[in-house]
């Protein structure tokens, strides 16, 4: 995701919530949502205001994030090496 699509999807939580960001929340905002796509972002955004009475915090929109970014272990060809072996298996 690019700066500009992050400061156009991240304008509707300041203009439904009536909250400016700083320059240091957008930076923390931008850096967690960085490897998300924008697609994805947007919707989570939109879900939240939907869902979130108060001013959301990153982890808020996150939770509405359909594709989880830490999926890509489960497909991984190699998901055998992760797995501790006594204690839990990978769930394909």
């Amino acid at each position: 995701m690019d700066k500009q699509a992050f400061v156009k999807a991240i304008e509707k939580i300041e203009i439904v919530y009536n909250k400016k960001f700083s320059q240091k929340e957008y930076e923390i905002w931008f850096k967690e949502f960085m490897t998300t796509d924008v697609k994805e972002f947007e919707k989570a955004i939109d879900k939240t205001i939907k869902e979130v009475r108060f001013i959301p915090k990153i982890a808020d929109v996150r939770a509405r994030i359909s594709i989880n970014p830490n999926d890509y272990y489960i497909d991984d060809p190699y998901a055998y090496l992760y797995k501790n072996l006594e204690w839990s298996k990978i769930v394909k």
